[in-house]
């Protein structure tokens, strides 16, 4: 008996599903957050995560990290062949900046701009080398 409830139990899912699929979507889109942060002492700039996996129909946003100070931010694509894979022009901001609405796959291995502030005043141009992967 309970090997038939199991058969229809599973049965009747699959048909609700099935149904229901020309409705499904995605619940919410996804927008994981890029921190940069400046680089102290020794350790260069850098940004965590250092790779970036999304699907087409999300975002992505950069943001100054912990008490570092930077005077610009600035997102743009290593390869000068490849075209920006996000909905509108690659992204500038001051702490913080976004590319909204993923519309290409692939891996776009991208730069990070940023002046941070130096002790005794002044900046400096830091740059980091991260990716973006969008998939399916």
């Amino acid at each position: 008996m309970r090997r038939v409830f199991a058969v229809l139990v599973g049965t009747a899912t699959m048909g609700i599903g099935a149904a229901a699929l020309p409705f499904v979507g995605r619940a919410s889109l996804n927008t994981p957050q890029v921190m940069v942060h400046c680089s102290n002492g020794q350790n260069p700039a850098f940004v965590t995560p250092p790779q970036v996996r999304i699907a087409v129909g999300d975002s992505v946003e950069w943001r100054m990290a912990g008490n570092v100070a930077s005077d610009s931010l600035q997102i743009t694509l290593k390869n000068g062949d490849q075209d920006w894979p996000f909905d509108g022009t690659p992204p500038r901001g001051g702490s913080s900046a976004r590319a909204n609405t993923a519309r290409t796959q692939g891996t776009y291995p991208y730069n990070v701009r940023l002046l941070c502030r130096v002790p005794g005043g002044g900046t400096r141009e830091e740059i980091v080398d991260p990716d973006i992967i969008i998939g399916e």
